[in-house]
């Protein structure tokens, strides 16, 4: 009897060792035949899916929430596809724990903000720029509760959509998705279902019961990569988490 133990563990480790060298001899990521996509190498895929299966993608978005806490610096950019008529493009750079420079693009007209402290700049359309003081309230991309809007949005422009779906966890339902590779590294997909009560169906992302979102989550540091609505009305990417950002006032 001790005599099969030993044999059954014997072909356990062995199996370990074989996948393990098996992901060291691929550890790059290949390329999805006309998808555009990478593909992580199978080491890493085989990690990934190991820490997929023992988390769930509320626990993720609600460690990517805490984690903000912590985060100095990042660049958000979010593409909304107007139909008809060109996207508006919204990119926010952000250095905690309050500047913030914006900057949205629709076509060949381009809007500059900049936010320090309580003061706030805005270009006008001659290149000039005024001031004015704002509430330190109600403006908060980083510390303890991230996620409000800027106080100069027209709509929900700067506004981060990964902290909105995390604070809407108890109505959400989150399906793993596929791993995969981008230009900031791996990430895990989750597909968010966000129930609306009341909610009627739509072609713009909207399901029978509310919204779908698909989160792509870096898996290690526990951060959103980027966040599509349905089939991309609107797509939100991040990038430099924590790198240095120079944000100072414009000249008057």
């Amino acid at each position: 009897m001790k005599k099969a133990i030993l044999i059954i563990l014997a072909v356990i480790v062995a199996a370990v060792v074989t996948v393990a060298l098996i992901g060291i001899a691929a550890p790059g990521a290949a390329s999805a035949p006309g998808t555009g996509i990478s593909v992580p190498g199978f080491s890493a895929r085989l990690a990934a899916g190991l820490r997929a299966r023992m988390t769930d993608g509320k626990t993720e978005m609600q460690r990517a929430l805490e984690n903000r806490k912590n985060v100095k610096s990042f660049r958000m950019k979010t593409v909304l596809r107007l139909h008809p008529g060109q996207p508006l493009e919204t990119v926010a750079e952000v250095s905690c724990p309050d500047r913030e420079r914006f900057t949205s693009t629709i076509g060949d007209k381009t809007f500059h903000a900049v936010r320090i402290g309580n003061q706030a700049y805005v270009e006008q359309k001659d290149g000039t720029w005024t001031s004015q003081e704002t509430p330190s309230s109600g403006w908060s991309p980083c510390g303890d509760n991230p996620g409000e809007p800027a106080p100069w949005a027209v709509m929900n422009e700067g506004r981060d959509p990964s902290v909105v779906l995390a604070k809407m966890a108890a109505n959400i339902e989150a399906t793993r998705g596929s791993f995969i590779g981008t230009s900031d590294g791996n990430c895990q997909q989750w597909l968010l279902d966000v129930k609306i009560p009341g909610g009627g169906a739509s072609s713009h992302g909207h399901g029978a019961n509310g919204l779908r979102y698909t989160l792509c989550m870096d898996p290690s540091e526990h951060r959103p990569v980027s966040i599509t609505m349905g089939s991309g009305g609107m797509v939100t990417t991040y990038s430099d988490w924590n790198k240095p950002i120079q944000i100072d006032a414009p000249k008057m």
